[in-house]
């Protein structure tokens, strides 16, 4: 955070009287072209999913279904687990387990309070019914290219995921989350455990570990956040296989988990809960909405930098009127414009100013304004005229006799002439106010592709 200010016998240092404070503040827009897209290496990625009503929801046998932090242990048949067994995990190396709270918090849940929804109910098996445990992989690795729209996430780390109390169970291994530039995702794991039938109780085998689709997904964002989106289940086809419950393909919830997924679950014993199988139950089954998080790092991208600041000081200061005046920037680095996009008129992209906070408690409520102007934006020997920028003063708070400058264009003449950006007319009231800016740029359509930055200096006078 920046800040330049004029202040009086408060006690504050005095800088000018009256006069010029100038700020020079770098602005970055990117022309796209077709060049090398950049990514970024990120850490400590988290992700969020429930999977399912149902892998939450109760169940006609064993208490309810539940999820399990790590790899459990063999319980040597299809049998409901006990406290005892040991394998009831919330917390493992890089993977928990946590339930929603009453409050709005979440916690993870005990042996004692797996089977039971935020208010502290047992969970039961109709619709809606579930307690809305996660599974939270944290620690994830790897690239986003949020220019390009992709994304490579791997987790280090197993979670269980229990039918029946333990009749069945079986555990995913190692998420790998891949985002294509067509904004399609796929989130895979690793799927083991132990084989289990209904119609055959003394059936107890070990799977063998297979790399199976967890989640698809369609119309992915990758920006610098993350992104939550639902997977693909309703509509989905899938062909269980021999001796199993048929898709039934009509209904609002009609769908599937991803083919892989359910030729998985026919040695697990729960392909059936995975897909549309005209039971009771299917409300419950369409997948959750998964959570990933990241941050990616934009040091060193073009149009970064610290915010310059340059305050003229005149050779005689004056004696200051009682109070103070002083203009703050809320944050720092160059302001970015993104990529561009190409229409009918040029290149055009938006961006908004860094926060600017007044402070004016002289008395009398003297005088003041804060313009702008932009010099040309420049990419190697090539350039643009600063005028291509425009912006849209607002003001958050109100003061009387303070008042946000007029919109100006992009275009002719644009911010390439000086523009006001807030003003105080005499005798306007005292206190603090904010100023922002919605900028807006249309670059030539003859603009050559590069990285354009400009400056935009800001004078307050006052």
């Amino acid at each position: 955070m920046h800040s330049t200010s004029a202040a009086g016998s408060s006690g504050r240092r005095v800088l000018a009287g009256l006069g010029a404070l100038a700020v020079a503040l770098s602005a970055g827009v990117a022309i796209a072209a077709p060049a090398q897209a950049t990514a970024t290496e990120v850490d400590d990625v988290t992700l969020r999913w429930a999977m399912s009503e149902e892998a939450g929801g109760g169940a006609y046998f064993g208490g309810c279904n539940f999820l399990v932090a790590g790899s459990a242990g063999n319980t040597g048949s299809s049998r409901v687990w006990t406290e005892a067994d040991g394998f009831y995990q919330t917390e493992v190396g890089n993977v928990a387990i946590e339930k929603p709270t009453a409050a709005g918090g979440w916690v993870q849940p005990t042996w004692a309070t797996k089977c039971q929804n935020a208010s502290g109910a047992a969970v039961g098996t109709g619709a809606g019914s579930t307690t809305g445990a996660q599974v939270v992989l944290s620690a994830g690795t790897g690239t986003v290219d949020t220019e390009a729209g992709t994304a490579e996430i791997s987790w280090d780390g197993d979670y269980t995921v229990v039918f029946y109390g333990g009749l069945t169970y079986w555990t995913v291994s190692d998420p790998t989350l891949t985002v294509a530039a067509d904004g399609t995702g796929t989130l895979t794991g690793t799927g083991s455990g132990w084989g289990a039938s209904m119609e055959d109780p003394t059936l107890w085998e070990e799977i063998t570990p297979t790399v199976i689709e967890l989640a698809t997904f369609t119309g992915l964002s990758v920006d610098a956040d993350g992104f939550t989106a639902t997977p693909e289940y309703l509509g989905i086809e899938v062909d269980p296989g021999e001796g199993v419950s048929p898709q039934v393909r009509t209904g609002a919830n009609w769908g599937s988990f991803p083919q892989s997924y359910v030729t998985f679950q026919y040695a697990t014993g729960q392909s059936s809960y995975w897909y549309s199988s005209g039971g009771s139950a299917d409300p419950k089954k369409p997948a959750a909405p998964v959570a990933v998080t990241w941050t990616v790092n934009d040091e060193g991208e073009p149009g970064d930098g610290d915010v310059p600041i340059e305050v003229i000081v005149p050779e005689e200061p004056v004696e200051p009127e009682p109070g103070v005046f002083s203009w703050t920037i809320q944050g720092s680095g160059a302001v970015s414009l993104g990529t561009a996009t190409a229409n009918a008129s040029g290149f055009a992209a938006n961006g908004n100013l860094h926060s600017i906070e007044i402070e004016d408690t002289r008395e009398g409520g003297q005088q003041f304004s804060i313009s702008g102007v932009a010099g040309a934006f420049g990419s190697g020997s090539n350039s643009f005229a600063g005028g291509a920028l425009g912006w849209t003063p607002a003001l958050t708070g109100e003061l009387a006799g303070v008042q946000p400058g007029a919109a100006v264009a992009a275009g002719n003449p644009g911010l390439g002439s000086t523009q006001t950006l807030v003003s105080g007319s005499a005798g306007h009231a005292l206190g603090t106010v904010t100023v922002d800016a919605q900028l807006a740029l249309l670059a030539p359509a003859d603009t050559p592709a590069g990285a354009y930055t400009s400056t935009l200096t800001l004078t307050a006078l006052g």
